[in-house]
């Protein structure tokens, strides 16, 4: 099976629309030359191609240089031109600036490269014998989601809770501005494909825009891309040539598990599911291949968060198991014994190495170096370690616990959401989607944040929060959280 070919032939179109700045950030009719610059406010956050035109007040006897900076948020503008104020481990190439010298100053200028953006900055760096006035500007916004397809939220629900109608919005525009012609990670950066995140838009997807070809194209994209040993690559870039990322992550590979499962569970594609089960079995064996005399996995191949201090030993643990029972389930259907028997075996290891995790008298979860957190608790529920009373005692104990890591994702804490979901505790889990995500929300997000960290808002992985991307994937699962489970819990 040639799986890129399969990719390929699913392609999808994108759908496109006009945008246009606000009136009150056009630079009115001022003449401008050397030194003069101006900021266009769209009003919202897009993804797609941005063109302007102007006219001048004299003939041009020269070029006009342009200086075109895009940002998401204005933090991003605080950045020097010369970016020589920014102190990231990230590549600067990642901010979106783009320097043009126009031949023809009036000619109707159409930038080439795809920017994700709110705001436009127009700098006017060079010398010339004219000036120039805007005459207009627009933004064809593109995305491979049909806006369409999204249901409303239920009139009722919505006017007895705006603030969950306000992070249902920003999640599907979130999720919208992601979806390009693989779902992206963030469309500002790294614009590309990364398992970890798919998991997560793709559970989104299903309550939304429903493009299940999309997932389908990425499952397939993985399938295709894998290292040599068959592990599935965490990420697979789109350009400048197709190819998968270097890192070896397991917990991504063992997604891949959880996606082919929320996939079939979606759309009950037996052929696909037969299709692509080789491979994920093949992520359960690697990982049962990894683990040591204990039963551990090796915790250094795992991401889990970005919080610098975690401790991911026990949550690397849990996030195997839970994967592996996905994929029994896989194997049920399909009636695969022999990989059931193994999967089974398997978990029994795994879950037997767990319980060394477990510290009996605070009945909580500690990782290897005795340290507790919540991404160790909220993979362990969700692997099943214990029944469901203790796992209602082990969130108990954390809540007790003022000293827990917490998570500094909102793709970790998806997961924590889930947990809670899971045992039973909706109100809970209701109560952080409002204070996390709504968090952001009441800091005006048009879309949600890859790090957001309530009581530190200079947060980054990368050393300086101006590269952080302001539209990032993984964010986008309370759409999920909503639709799913909140709207019956709540209309019940």
């Amino acid at each position: 099976m040639d799986f890129l070919e399969q990719a390929k032939g699913l392609m999808p179109a994108l759908h496109e629309r006009w945008v246009f700045p606000e009136e009150q950030t056009k630079p009115g009719l001022r003449y401008m030359g050397k030194g003069d610059s101006f900021t266009l406010d769209f009003g919202t956050h897009l993804v797609g191609y941005f063109q302007i035109r102007f006219e001048t007040d004299r003939e041009p006897d020269s070029p006009l240089k342009i200086i075109f900076r895009f940002a998401e948020v204005p933090c991003e503008l605080e950045i020097d031109v010369d970016q020589k104020n920014y102190r990231g481990s990230l590549s600067s190439t990642w901010f979106q600036q783009e320097t043009v010298n126009m031949d023809n100053p009036t000619e109707l200028l159409c930038l080439h490269r795809r920017y994700s953006f709110r705001y436009v900055q127009v700098i006017f760096p060079g010398n010339t014998h004219y000036q120039v006035r805007y005459v207009n500007s627009a933004c064809r916004a593109v995305s491979s989601a049909d806006e369409a397809a999204v249901l409303p939220l239920p009139r009722e629900f919505a006017a007895k809770d705006p603030l969950l109608a306000e992070i249902d919005e920003i999640s599907v525009r979130t999720l919208r501005d992601c979806m390009q012609a693989v779902f992206e990670d963030g469309p500002k950066r790294d614009r590309r494909l990364w398992l970890g995140d798919l998991f997560l838009q793709a559970k989104a997807n299903y309550v939304t825009f429903k493009k299940n070809s999309l997932v389908l194209r990425c499952l397939y994209l993985f399938a295709g891309l894998p290292h040599s040993d068959g592990c599935m690559s965490s990420a697979v870039y789109c350009e400048p040539t197709l190819s998968g990322q270097a890192w070896i992550l397991h917990d991504y590979a063992m997604l891949f598990i959880g996606t082919l499962a929320d996939y079939y569970e979606e759309t009950g594609d037996l052929n696909v599911l037969k299709e692509l089960w080789p491979t994920a079995f093949h992520q359960a064996e690697i990982v049962a291949n990894s683990l040591n005399e204990e039963g551990h996995v090796p915790e250094n191949l795992y991401f889990i968060d970005w919080c610098e201090s975690l401790d991911k030993s026990a949550a690397a643990q849990g996030l195997s198991i839970a994967m592996m029972k996905r994929g029994v389930w896989l194997a049920e259907l399909l009636g695969a014994e022999n990989e059931l028997k193994q999967l089974k075996c398997w978990i029994a290891r795994l879950s037997a190495g767990a319980r060394d995790f477990y510290d009996k008298d605070l009945r909580i979860f500690r990782g290897r170096s005795g340290q507790i957190s919540v991404a160790s608790q909220m993979w362990m529920i969700l692997a099943g370690v214990l029944d469901l009373q203790e796992n209602n005692r082990v969130l108990d104990a954390m809540a007790d616990c003022s000293d827990a890591v917490s998570t500094v994702t909102p793709y970790a804490m998806h997961f924590y959401v889930e947990a809670l979901i899971a045992c039973g505790r909706m109100q809970e889990a209701i109560h952080l989607v409002k204070r996390y995500w709504g968090g952001m929300a009441r800091q005006q997000a048009d879309c949600f944040w890859e790090v957001y960290v309530p009581d530190n808002p200079e947060a980054s992985p990368y050393g300086d929060k101006r590269i952080n991307s302001y539209c990032h994937a993984w964010s986008c699962t309370p759409t999920y959280f909503i639709r799913r489970f909140f709207v019956p819990f709540l209309q019940d």
